[in-house]
């Protein structure tokens, strides 16, 4: 429960079942500034449309990341 220090969320994004849960953990204010940051870098909407906010493709909720030219991309996010 949020109420005790929860989250609507595990280790996977928001996406579209617990859109609306998202309005018991953040305030109108924090959601905002989530959505201006989406806007800049996705201003015309494209990248998974009706979702709160996109995570990086293969990223900590898969649990692997694939290595190109042997460097791993986003080095800097914590791996689980």
């Amino acid at each position: 429960s949020v109420a005790l220090g929860g989250t609507v969320t595990g280790e996977h994004g928001v996406g579209v079942e617990k859109l609306s849960s998202m309005c018991v953990q953040f305030s109108d204010a924090e959601r905002e500034q989530m959505l201006a940051v989406k806007r800049a870098f996705d201003p015309k909407a494209l990248l998974n449309p009706g979702k709160v906010i996109p995570t990086l493709h293969r990223c900590a909720e898969y649990g692997r990341m694939h290595v190109k030219r042997g460097l791993l991309p986003f080095a800097d996010i914590p791996r689980f």
